[in-house]
């Protein structure tokens, strides 16, 4: 909503509605943008005769852009000589802009981009507002700027995941691309090209795809392939997209790189119990680094923090090869967060008394540390007694506010 503050008197009530010359315009509330560019953005200038229509519609446009959580204005009309005039004040808040930005669009230099994004439009950055009003401001400027070098082209702007950090970013491609036709590797020997070509195919085939958009699921869907053969530092440095039509068949390049053999795992964390954990990880030493073995037994070594109350544990690990004898070493730091305690069991969904016997079954103790892997085999013990009555399950952790005592909750259905 926006708010008017006329700092005139009544009485010169009628002189407000007419149109007068802005002489002064202040912005207040930025702090990524300069007072220009939200001048600017706003079309208005000094100058120019204006009605106070004409800011509301100055106004619209900066919210317009999705920049901005609110825009409000103020003006006051002050006499120079025999003319009255237009002191303005833009008062903005920022949207937040949290996510990154990335250009993925064939043909064109991102990097070369962007000063001319940022001078066709002035709010241009490498990070946006969440938000549709925000996609389309982008989507405006890339394309305007595309036509200007005579490559006019859709844009589509999506989210998507980092496959290295998880992080959410936006990416501007191309709206219509070539469809993958056809799948190619070379350089490959440990794992054989139809297996490669099958493999990706599930993923890739009839998608359209950029480069960037390739070696993601290259990432995803390949590299896992050769980490299970401890081939960790396997690489993809080449890949080339042949385009006939609306058709494209891409060609990967493989170094597949040493088999590398597991050497010494370090454990990083506050008041581990060190022990149980690499008990229950059988870290496989020695071995080829089978990474998707590797990770199974960081999160059986999580299990035991988890039977702890430590039910948001989490790992990060950090590999550092050793080319002299071909070993990779891995330090694992553990976060193991807040403890929590079990308060009650709360069964919903059944009739009372099949609630009763359930609830009866259940072992874990008021105060006992938040065994959350109790729950599962609760459930694969209760479940065949209730086989014909149900036809599916949930169960939800609800911790109390301000305590660490977290609720089991089992609904039924």
């Amino acid at each position: 909503m926006r708010h008017f503050v006329l700092a005139i008197a009544l009485c010169a009530a009628p002189a407000v509605l007419a149109q007068h010359p802005i002489v002064q315009i202040a912005v207040t509330g930025s702090q990524r943008f300069t007072p220009a560019a939200v001048m600017a953005a706003s079309g208005l200038h000094v100058g120019q005769t204006v009605t106070r229509n004409d800011l509301n519609e100055a106004a619209q446009r900066l919210l317009d852009t999705g920049f901005f959580s609110s825009v409000d204005y103020r003006y006051e009309v002050k006499t120079i000589g025999d003319t009255n005039v237009f002191a303005v004040t833009l008062q903005i808040a920022e949207a937040p802009a949290p996510m990154p930005v990335e250009l993925d669009i064939p043909g064109q230099d991102g990097e070369a981009l962007w000063p001319q994004l940022q001078s066709a439009a002035p709010f241009i950055d490498r990070r946006m507002p969440g938000n549709e009003r925000a996609s389309a401001y982008y989507k405006r400027a890339i394309e305007t700027v595309l036509a200007k070098s005579n490559h006019p082209q859709e844009i589509d702007i999506r989210t998507e995941a980092d496959v290295y950090t998880g992080q959410s970013l936006f990416i501007c491609r191309p709206a219509h691309l070539p469809k993958v036709a056809g799948i190619r590797f070379s350089g490959n020997a440990a794992i054989s090209s139809d297996i490669l070509e099958a493999h990706l195919a599930k993923v890739a085939m009839g998608q359209e795809s950029t480069e960037r958009e390739f070696r993601r699921m290259l990432e995803l869907n390949i590299r896992p392939l050769y980490e299970e053969l401890g081939r960790l530092t396997v690489a993809f440095p080449r890949v080339q997209i042949a385009v006939t039509g609306d058709s494209a068949v891409v060609t990967t390049q493989v170094v597949e790189g040493p088999v590398w053999r597991l050497g010494k795992v370090d454990l990083a964390g506050d008041k581990l119990p060190e022990t149980k954990m690499r008990a229950a990880a059988q870290f496989e030493d020695g071995r080829p680094a089978n990474w998707t073995r590797f990770l199974a037994s960081v999160s059986n070594m999580e299990q035991v923090l988890r039977r702890d109350g430590y039910i948001q544990v989490s790992s990060k690990t950090t590999r550092s090869f050793r080319q002299a004898d071909r070993a990779v070493d891995v330090r694992v730091d553990v976060q193991k967060g807040r403890q929590f305690f079990f308060g009650e069991l709360r069964v919903h969904g059944l009739d009372p008394g099949l609630e009763r016997r359930v609830a009866g079954q259940w072992k874990l103790a008021s105060g006992a540390p938040m065994n959350d892997l109790y729950i599962r085999d609760f459930m694969k013990s209760v479940t065949p007694a209730l086989a014909g009555r149900i036809k599916s399950f949930r169960s939800d952790l609800r911790p109390r506010e301000g305590t660490n005592v977290v609720d089991v909750v089992l609904t039924f259905h």
